[in-house]
């Protein structure tokens, strides 16, 4: 059975204290102001919780998409725009768009890209992209995928402006196997990343380092995330793990 509960977001909002640090109506504007008070902290973020690893595994999981000249590449959620730039400048012939909602994030990314001609980011929901459908040969979300409202339309949105024939691909954390691995992973994500966020990056401020340890109560483990793809029609599934699962991507053809 697919791990998967769409209301989490709702006990998210008690639980993670947006409701106390944020004024908002929907999901949607939590997560754009959650992003933009997060957006000049963003980087050091991802290189904490990946143990400096996240620029590797994000040239790993690039590299496995196949990306070829001339392809069209939408990155969603890009945030500080890396993922979008590293594309750009492995690929200097294919065309890359960011999207995401956070004005100040996409303010990080365009000053990042400039010079890059194949690069532009635009100011767009995930969960409804304004674009034509089949308008890319890949899409990808890099540790965005739980921050939507529904992954499941999220993810149908992605597939339905990839082409025929084309991935769409998802990197996020995942979950060690049980036992010692998992205990450690817990510990590290629950107990010593939220007291590193309170402590010194977010004194006084809403502490997103104790927000992705409870949103991953709610998220699905690589393998749900896996078959959740596999429900929603993609093709040719194909899961990879990185530093023993605590990272996880997975890609899916669309037929």
């Amino acid at each position: 059975m697919v791990e998967y509960d769409k209301n989490a977001k709702l006990r998210l909002l008690e639980e993670v204290g947006f409701k106390e640090h944020f004024k908002a109506e929907t999901w949607e504007e939590y997560n754009r102001q959650f992003f933009d008070g997060l957006a000049p902290k963003y980087d050091r973020l991802n290189e904490v919780l990946s143990l400096g690893q996240h620029q590797r595994i994000k040239r790993t999981a690039i590299r496995d998409l196949g990306i070829k000249p001339g392809a069209k590449v939408l990155d969603v959620c890009t945030g500080s725009g890396d993922t979008a730039i590293m594309i750009g400048k492995t690929y200097p012939d294919a065309s890359v768009i960011g999207v995401d909602v956070s004005e100040k994030m996409l303010a990080i990314a365009r000053d990042r890209a400039k010079g890059l001609k194949n690069v532009e980011f635009r100011s767009a929901n995930a969960m409804k992209l304004p674009f034509a459908d089949g308008s890319f040969d890949r899409v990808l979300i890099s540790f965005g995928l739980r921050n939507l409202e529904d992954l499941k339309s999220g993810l149908l949105e992605m597939k339905r402006v990839t082409r025929p024939g084309g991935f769409v691909s998802n990197l996020d954390l995942g979950r060690p196997p049980e036992g010692f691995l998992s205990w450690v992973h817990q510990v590290y994500f629950r107990g010593f990343i939220p007291w590193l966020g309170k402590t010194f990056f977010h004194r006084g401020e809403f502490n997103s380092f104790g927000y992705l340890p409870n949103s991953g109560k709610y998220f699905p483990s690589q393998a749900g995330l896996a078959a959740i793809f596999s429900e929603l029609g993609f093709s040719n599934v194909r899961r990879r793990d990185f530093m023993l699962g605590a990272i996880s991507q997975q890609t899916g053809e669309v037929p």
